[in-house]
């Protein structure tokens, strides 16, 4: 199982870290995590938060291209309907080429009211431009010029330079529901899922169903981290992973795309979600037990949180040094 780490940035007001010691600081984290061998880092994306949520995640990705020689750099995701797709295919070719050919471009429909706000775009168009922007940047990267005729794209001729280095970067696709899955399945190079295996499932008969080639490849949040003292751990820590916890449960109550969404916060109060709960902390075994048990249930690539919301990026240091040494050999 690949075991990656994903970095957000978020800086929230009472904990503030002066924006620059952080996003220095995030660079050193991420050098020393693929120092330690785990082999992918990915970034993520939101826009107009107070915490300074990352906005750009091409942008960062640029600069890990230039502190990194061998992880993969994913992006988990990049809100695509909010995107000029051509643009997204540019800059993701240039993060491309300064990696090597490292770039793993993921990407998702999106769901928080604000931002469809602020850029204008009309939520009911999201579906649209998510699928016609995956085939505009599939068109892009082919060689020579690209025509595109579309609802929401529509260009002719138009050749997208430099070319990414691979031949064919992959396109991973967000998914939570069972339209996104298919589209995923159809689409994409792999899933990335926010929800229980039962996702991962539907996606691999998805897949079987249509008739997609190549390996069946399924990223999903894990959350078990090993730490010597757990009870310790939590104290100094939960109140930093339950922020990240209640903000997307506000977030994705708001929107209300899917029933879960609305009971977000009510599991977090129970106790039931991982990402907010003292029961993130465990012993190394329960860390492993918990991996082969996603990879069990269809998941090939498991992703971490690297940083805790307000908390200087070294204070992680520990739990994924714990990981490198007992349990990546375990699991890899």
């Amino acid at each position: 199982m690949e075991v990656g780490l994903l970095y957000d940035l978020r800086n929230p007001p009472e904990w503030h870290i002066p924006t620059a010691e952080l996003y220095a600081e995030t660079l050193d984290h991420i050098q020393a995590m693929e120092a330690l061998g785990f082999p992918v880092i990915w970034v993520t994306e939101h826009h107009f938060i107070d915490d300074e949520y990352l906005p750009g995640c091409l942008a960062f990705a640029a600069a890990i291209a230039a502190r990194t020689k061998k992880v993969t750099i994913g992006s988990a995701v990049i809100l695509l309907p909010l995107h000029d797709a051509l643009r997204v295919a540019e800059d993701a070719a240039v993060v491309d080429v300064l990696s090597n050919g490292r770039l793993r471009l993921g990407v998702g429909l999106g769901y928080k009211l604000e931002e469809f706000d602020a850029f204008g775009i009309p939520r009911q168009h999201r579906r649209g431009r998510m699928e016609e922007g995956v085939q505009v940047i599939r068109a892009a990267w082919g060689e020579g010029p690209a025509t595109f005729e579309g609802k929401h794209y529509n260009f002719r001729d138009i050749n997208v330079t430099p070319k990414p280095t691979q031949k064919r970067p992959e396109i991973w696709m967000a998914g939570r529901a069972e339209p996104a899955i298919e589209r995923a399945a159809r689409l994409g190079d792999g899933v990335i899922i926010a929800g229980g295996a039962e996702l991962a499932s539907m996606y691999s008969a998805k897949r079987r169903e249509l008739g997609t080639g190549g390996p069946n490849n399924v990223a999903g949040f894990a959350w078990a981290l090993p730490a010597e003292d757990p009870g310790r751990a939590w104290e100094e820590c939960g109140p930093h992973t339950t922020y990240r916890a209640r903000n997307y449960a506000d977030w994705y109550g708001a929107a209300a795309d899917i029933q879960s969404d609305t009971t977000w916060n009510a599991a977090i109060d129970a106790g039931l979600n991982p990402g907010a709960s003292a029961r993130m902390f465990t012993s190394v075994d329960e860390t492993i037990a918990s991996l082969k048990q996603m990879e069990a249930d269809g998941i090939t690539s498991a992703l971490y949180f690297a940083t805790f919301p307000g908390m200087r990026p070294s204070a992680t240091i520990p739990y994924f040094e714990t990981m490198a040494k007992y349990v990546l050999p375990a699991v890899s």
